[in-house]
């Protein structure tokens, strides 16, 4: 798959699941092939669109069962 469908994928993923990973984002922008700046625009532009990166998607069941308690 191509680095620009790598990310348009992780995009839809993050919109459609209000969330993606640290693990996804590493696995589309990999250090060795990706400068550090581009991964920091990716990232900005999934906060722009309402999306969270979170450490793993535990995180994501573990906050919203406490929204749900409180």
């Amino acid at each position: 798959m191509k680095e620009k469908d790598l990310k348009n994928a992780l995009l839809e993923l993050g919109k459609k699941k209000g969330v993606v990973t640290f693990e996804e984002l590493n696995e589309t922008f990999p250090a060795e092939y990706c400068p550090l700046d581009e991964m920091e625009r990716f990232m900005r532009r999934l906060e722009h669109l309402g999306v969270r990166v979170v450490e793993d998607r535990k995180q994501v069941r573990t906050r919203a069962h406490h929204s749900r308690a409180a």
